[in-house]
């Protein structure tokens, strides 16, 4: 039997946190409360898939995607925020990020979100 991916949830808000565990409860899910806590947590955990908010506390999810790209440049990385712009999109994608969802965003969207990150 093959293991779970797993996919590392960064997000400030608990709720959200919770919310993305229980929608991918196949997966295994770890928790990360800011950006520097997701730094930390990165070599350790080593996810398959990172789902980060943008504007956190302490650090942000851009450089959670500039230290998990350096640290392997092949983690596919989702983007959650409820501060959608072009400007935003565009500096996350540049910065490595390949999917983005505006909060809030629905069970389905999530689903096929991190199906589509994690097939390839």
């Amino acid at each position: 039997m093959s293991q779970q991916p797993c996919i590392l949830v960064v997000d400030d808000e608990e709720i959200i946190r919770e919310f993305v565990a229980e929608v991918l409860e196949e997966y295994d899910i770890a928790h990360a409360e800011d950006g520097q806590d997701a730094i930390d947590k990165i070599p350790d955990v080593n996810p398959d898939l990172i789902i980060t908010d943008i504007k956190m506390p302490v650090k942000g999810g851009e450089e959670v995607i500039r230290f998990a790209k350096k640290y392997n440049s092949s983690i596919p990385i989702i983007v959650i925020t409820g501060y959608t712009s072009l400007d935003i999109a565009n500096e996350c994608v540049r910065l490595g990020a390949i999917g983005f969802l505006s909060k809030p965003f629905t069970i389905v969207q999530l689903r096929d979100e991190v199906r589509k990150c994690l097939e390839g």
